[in-house]
């Protein structure tokens, strides 16, 4: 029975996040049917991880296994056929039994992108915060670097999640502007719940001045969720990559 990697591409406005849900349409679920239209048989997914409801994907993968094996490029096209416009497979190959779509990523990266207009853009409100003034950059920026590395994170992980550790290790935090545009990139190990959404709050909440980059030591250190900024709107976070 061959084991199949894909790489998925999705807007997440219209679904209640990644994983099957009883009440809501999910993208794992309306992925499922599709496969099972291609394979002629029930198909179940594992991806690397959930998103959220209304968070977006270009990069998410996932696994599953199939009776009968189909070439790469007839996967794709088959599937896509039957997927909504918000949602396609990108990518297909087959892979040794024991890869994992969870248990093998080794790191991921998420973007979560603003914009600066004291008017909405329609288009950019597909995948982007509005927010109406400039706020400080650089100040984001220093605060940005003092979230690097292993630490406890529970301070940035929402309320309704247990887990049995909440250290994380981030690898990179960047913060870029391009023009009135504002990208915070964020590549770890793995993620609490909320949590890029959590730290991209707090880091607007430093360019806006209530925050000091200097207090970020003392937050993490602190696991208050209180003390940080607020957990921004899931339309402007996509994840962008899982590497293995």
């Amino acid at each position: 029975m061959p084991r199949y990697a894909i790489k998925i591409q999705y807007i997440g406005t219209a679904y209640s996040g990644w994983q099957c849900q009883k009440n809501g349409v999910s993208v794992q679920d309306t992925l499922e049917k599709a496969l099972s239209q291609v394979f002629n048989e029930d198909i179940k997914v594992t991806g690397s991880g959930r998103t959220d409801v209304g968070v977006h994907a270009k990069g998410q993968v996932a696994h599953f296994d199939a009776a009968k094996e189909i070439k790469s490029f007839n996967l794709i096209r088959g599937v896509n056929v039957f997927l909504p416009k918000d949602i396609a497979v990108i990518e297909a190959k087959t892979v040794p039994s024991n890869f994992n779509a969870r248990k093998s990523a080794i790191n991921k990266t998420y973007i979560y992108k603003m914009y600066i207009s004291s008017f909405r853009h329609p288009f950019l409100d597909i995948d982007h915060k509005q927010i109406y003034k400039q706020p400080d950059v650089l100040a984001m920026q220093k605060a940005a670097k003092l979230l690097e590395g292993k630490q406890d994170f529970a301070c940035f992980m929402s309320t309704g999640s247990f887990v049995k550790s909440t250290v994380r290790e981030i690898y990179s935090c960047t913060v870029i502007q391009q023009d009135n545009e504002i990208f915070i990139i964020v590549k770890g190990n793995a993620f609490l719940y909320n949590m890029v959404r959590a730290i991209a709050g707090t880091l607007l909440f430093v360019g806006m001045g209530k925050i000091s980059p200097d207090d970020i030591p003392k937050i993490i250190a602190s696991g208050n969720r209180a003390l940080c900024g607020k957990t921004l709107s899931a339309n402007g976070l996509t994840l962008m990559d899982v590497q293995y």
